[in-house]
C-alpha cells in the first residue's frame, strides 16, 4: 500500500481474517508520516503481540508485516 498522508493522518486497516503467511507492504508515499502519522489498524488481530494499533511516525518508512498466528498476530519483517 502506498499511503499518502500529505493532507492528514490516515488509518490503514489490516484484513479481518488473515491466514498464516499473508503479508502487506506499507510505504510512506509522500514522506509525510513524521508530520501526519499513519496508523495501522489491527482489525482485532494483534500486531507484534500487542493488542493496540501500530502508529508509524517515521518519514519515508517502508516495511512489511506478515501474519503468523493469533498469539503474535502481524510481525514486522522489513524496516
Amino acid at each position: 500500500y502506498f499511503v499518502n498522508t500529505t493532507s492528514s493522518a490516515f488509518t490503514m486497516t489490516l484484513p479481518a481474517s488473515p491466514s498464516i503467511g499473508d503479508f502487506v507492504h506499507i510505504i510512506d508515499y509522500a514522506a509525510t508520516f513524521d508530520t501526519n502519522n499513519c496508523t495501522v489498524g489491527r482489525n482485532s488481530e494483534k500486531i507484534l503481540g500487542a493488542t493496540s494499533d501500530l502508529v508509524v511516525a517515521t518519514e519515508r518508512a517502508a516495511f512489511r508485516l506478515v501474519y503468523t498466528d493469533s498469539t503474535q498476530g502481524w510481525l514486522l519483517t522489513e524496516k
